[in-house]
């Protein structure tokens, strides 16, 4: 890892003179020092979390490079992610190993699995967006990988993406991952609203059509007064026929400089239920500590320690 690290600063050290080069550091996890059975326990929040990229780009931003390695505190593996990108005077062309979120939904907390992760375009690819006009974007993905494949496939398997910004009101999405061949067909489609101050409300439907998966998704995140902030998501998923659901609320309280209190919960099928109240108090720069009581399955408290520290 240090090796790795020297050789990315060398690099940025060398195109510094005519590019912007930078490097980006991110770890979070949490520490529990002590829970409802008497017991510690250290977890970092790992593949996906605990990253290291590097990118560059000309000093206009018209054509550059970014690589990701995640999981970094389990050393050293294969890159995540890499993207090779150029832009015109009318598109940006991306291509490589990639991890592109420009066409993907987004939920305003993320509390349920049912549609916590909502589809992006992974994978190697080919992938072209215009850029925005009046607020409207296309993207088409050719997902061509390292096997060679008759190109007439790699068509009938492209993504799709449209996004279009309206301007006071809020932003629609459209994506499409298709799959002629097999088929294997996903559509995501929705609508983040943000036409009031204060609020973001957010609308998401996924349809896996091969396998029967149809998800829909409500969110709110509302600040009503200056130190309080609410949240509410409700998840269902018709899932081969099989009905699940979720719905949670959240509040958060700024108490004092720093001091902020949190109560939420969430039932759904299966007769889950989570109800907690939380304490924390912000050390900056990413450290806070927490304490929490709730019941599940059954009571739980915790007394930890997170962090989330970036450069």
């Amino acid at each position: 890892m240090k090796k790795l690290i020297v050789l990315l600063l060398a690099f940025a050290m060398v195109g510094a003179v005519s590019a912007q080069v930078t490097t980006a550091v991110s770890l979070s996890g949490n520490v529990i020092i002590v829970d409802q059975a008497g017991k510690a326990t250290f977890a970092d929040n790992g593949a996906g979390w605990d990253t290291i990229t590097f990118k560059a780009s000309d000093k206009d931003g018209n054509y550059g490079f970014s690589a990701t390695e995640d999981n970094l505190l389990d050393g050293i593996g294969a890159v995540r992610d890499w993207t090779v990108w150029y832009k015109t005077a009318y598109f940006k062309a991306l291509m490589g190993k990639l991890r592109n979120g420009d066409f993907r939904l987004t939920s305003v907390y993320g509390y349920s699995g049912y549609m916590g992760s909502t589809d992006r375009i992974s994978g190697y690819g080919l992938l072209v967006e215009t850029l925005p006009m009046n607020g409207l974007t296309f993207g088409v993905n050719l997902p061509i990988g390292t096997t060679a494949t008759d190109t007439v496939d790699v068509l009938q398997k492209a993504d799709l993406g449209v996004k279009y910004a309206i301007k006071g009101v809020g932003t629609a999405i459209a994506m499409a991952n298709l799959d002629l061949v097999t088929p294997a067909n996903v559509l995501n489609v929705g609508f983040n609203y943000t036409g009031v101050k204060g609020l973001n409300a957010v609308i998401n439907f996924r349809g896996k059509f091969d396998a029967n998966q149809y998800n829909a998704y409500l969110g709110l995140d509302y600040t009503a007064i200056e130190k309080l902030e609410a949240y509410f998501e409700a998840y269902f998923q018709s899932n081969a026929g099989a009905i699940g659901w979720q719905v949670f609320a959240e509040g958060d309280y700024n108490l004092a400089k720093n001091l902020t209190a949190i109560v939420g919960g969430a039932v759904g099928d299966a007769s889950y239920l989570d109800v907690y109240g939380e304490l924390d108090y912000a050390f900056g720069n990413g450290l806070v500590a927490k304490g929490v009581v709730g019941y599940d399955t059954a009571l739980y408290a915790k007394l930890k320690a997170a962090y989330s520290i970036s450069f």
